[in-house]
């Protein structure tokens, strides 16, 4: 009787439409939110369909959701990273020997650097400022890398350096002046110099 000998299969081919970088490669978790983040800012986070990231990214349809399972996952770790980003910048400015109002003001002047450095990212950040997107534990990790500049400010109001008004309105403020610089520095039509839109636009912060 011939025995029929059984034929050792090579490596298997991915089926017609399955990912074939089905496996968490290097690299992609970061090409993925940079590629986001510039549909984002261009067009609307609603108006990005995650099959345009993917397509953008140069990865297959299914490998963003190897690391983010939903496309608010995807919004949200890109805020969060963002975040964390600019709280690190501004930290690297800090220097607690100065007296407060220093120490406050070079740490402004640290966000404005690295939002003139990163308009992108800002934009994206001010588009989700007041995003419905953005869940409350979301928005409460990104404060968590703030902080020690919230201490700062409380610190800033004790000595008189800030005027005493509800920390809301203080964070409301200070943002919207920052975010104001950070426009005339780039509309280059102020007919100032951008030390002296910063030393302006920092001097309306101050107790008169």
């Amino acid at each position: 009787m011939t025995q029929v000998k059984n034929k050792q299969s090579g490596p298997k081919k991915p089926a017609k439409g399955q990912d074939a970088d089905a496996g968490k490669s290097p690299g992609n978790r970061e090409k993925i939110l940079a590629t986001a983040l510039r549909l984002f800012t261009a067009q609307g986070v609603d108006s990005t369909p995650t099959a345009q990231i993917s397509r953008d990214a140069g990865v297959s349809t299914g490998t963003p959701f190897h690391y983010f399972p939903d496309k608010k996952s995807l919004i949200d770790q890109l805020y969060l990273s963002i975040k964390k980003k600019l709280a690190e910048a501004i930290r690297s400015h800090d220097d607690e020997t100065l007296p407060t109002k220093q120490r406050l003001g070079q740490c402004l002047r640290g966000y404005v650097a690295w939002g003139v450095e990163n308009p992108e990212k800002m934009q994206f950040l001010d588009q989700m400022y007041n995003s419905p997107g953005l869940c409350e534990e979301v928005k409460c990790q990104a404060y968590d890398d703030f902080a020690w500049m919230l201490e700062l400010g409380d610190a800033a109001v004790r000595e008189g350096v800030l005027p005493d008004r509800p920390r809301e309105f203080q964070v409301v403020m200070l943002s919207r002046i920052l975010n104001g610089i950070l426009t005339l520095i780039d509309s280059k039509k102020s007919g100032m110099s951008q030390d002296e839109i910063i030393e302006n636009g920092l001097a309306m912060l101050w107790n008169h």
